[in-house]
């Protein structure tokens, strides 16, 4: 079985770790597997650099600057895209060759034009949906719009929006969506829920599969390691806050800054009672104001040393106001450490039955406060539970549960494809 996966990067962004992380497992388990993308980020002979003319590449970009990203309201500073320009995939040697073609992350590299493209060819094409942008008219996380159910028009995320362009991208998008069938596969349960009920895939095949964490790198051995890097104390509770930008409204990070107050006006309540805190942030921090104290390890592209700063931690905090299935709770629990959230998009499927693990209403400050401040409290149980937590990552999130699942898939469809020749 040879299987393509198409994403805009090979592993920068979460998605993208995703994406690659399914590749690399597929590979484990023995599956010809390839990536195409734009931009590589190692040199693994499996993935081949595709990039759009630049002519096209160029004008789009001058408008979603216009239009886009100058044009933006305070609703979200989520990115936005249309989309384009993309490359002709449909004729790449490697989607040709290809028996099933999975795509991940892809705008800026396979536009609508190129997915409908793709699905004319009859081959099974499996599209991994990493956020809301394929149901939507550009957005990649809605904000409380539910446009998307119907038709995307006069989009919030916009100031103005004179040309139609939120509409066209979405009218383009029912158009080559149709031109063959599409299986659509959610890491999360809340994202299958709304590619159902949206007006553009409610048609498709939609399975939910979890993404895999890489057990080998992302693991408690490496606390030591960690805490050495931070150069913390043994005493202290450290609180990681991770993100790509930690400027993004929606991961929240206002709203763990005014947890983190209420945090240790309680423990200084308590005095020496109470362990001191630490926060640690992971990701890019311009534009945000750190709590005096933080640790700023900026963005670390080492996998084993962010496992160490994940696994040098005692309580990994998501205080997203939106999301799918992050990454860094998945890594936190293969690492031992426990965590806090907001309940929302996929975090309840990975956390709700997770041991010690912390769920506070979304958007509720006080909730993830108080939830901070009993894991403070709890700090040996957090140290001497960590097996457990790990123990709920290897059943459940490791890269060959993954694989498998989607092996599973590919041969049903290709068997589905073999049948209606």
């Amino acid at each position: 079985m040879r299987v393509l996966h198409v994403s805009t990067f090979e592993s920068s962004g979460g998605a993208a770790r995703a994406a690659h992380g399914l590749h690399v497992g597929l590979v484990a388990e023995g599956v010809d597997s390839h990536m195409l993308v734009r931009e590589r980020q190692s040199d693994d002979p499996r993935v081949c650099v595709a990039t759009p003319n630049e002519v096209d590449a160029g004008a789009w970009r001058e408008i979603a600057l216009h239009w886009i990203h100058n044009n933006r309201t305070a609703l979200s500073n989520t990115f936005f895209s249309t989309g384009f320009a993309g490359i002709a995939a449909a004729d790449h040697p490697l989607v040709r060759s290809a028996d099933v073609i999975n795509l991940h992350w892809i705008p800026g590299l396979i536009d609508p034009r190129g997915i409908g493209e793709l699905l004319a060819l009859g081959k099974p094409v499996v599209w991994t949906v990493h956020d809301e942008w394929a149901y939507s008219g550009g957005c990649h996380y809605a904000s409380g719009c539910e446009q998307w159910r119907h038709s995307c028009r006069e989009c919030p995320q916009l100031a103005s929006d004179p040309h139609g362009l939120v509409s066209a991208i979405f009218q383009e998008k029912l158009t080559q969506y149709a031109r063959g069938p599409l299986t659509v596969v959610a890491p999360s349960v809340w994202l299958a829920e709304r590619v159902r009920a949206s007006a553009l895939l409610r048609g498709s095949q939609v399975e939910v599969i979890p993404y895999g964490v890489d057990l080998d790198v992302f693991t408690p051995a490496r606390r030591d390691e960690g805490r050495a890097r931070l150069g913390v104390q043994p005493d202290e509770a450290v609180i990681l806050f991770s993100a790509d930008a930690a400027g993004e409204r929606r991961k929240g990070f206002e709203e763990l800054c005014a947890a983190l107050e209420l945090v240790r006006a309680q423990l200084n309540a308590l005095g020496s009672l109470a362990s001191p805190v630490r926060l640690v942030v992971l990701g890019n921090v311009d534009r945000v104001q750190l709590p005096e104290g933080t640790l700023a390890t900026g963005r670390l592209f080492s996998r084993t040393e962010l496992a160490s700063v994940v696994a040098g931690s005692d309580l990994y905090v998501l205080p997203s106001l939106e999301d799918n299935l992050p990454n860094g709770v998945l890594e936190a629990l293969a690492c031992g450490t426990a965590c806090a959230a907001f309940t929302v998009g996929g975090v309840p499927d990975m956390l709700a039955h997770a041991p010690i693990s912390y769920l506070a209403p979304m958007g509720d400050v006080a909730a993830l406060a108080g939830a901070m401040v009993r894991a403070v409290h709890d700090l040996p149980t957090l140290r001497t539970r960590r097996a457990d937590l790990r123990e709920h990552a290897l059943k459940h999130y490791a890269l060959s549960h993954q694989a498998r699942s989607y092996m599973k898939l590919y041969s049903a469809l290709l068997a589905e494809s073999l049948t209606a020749a």
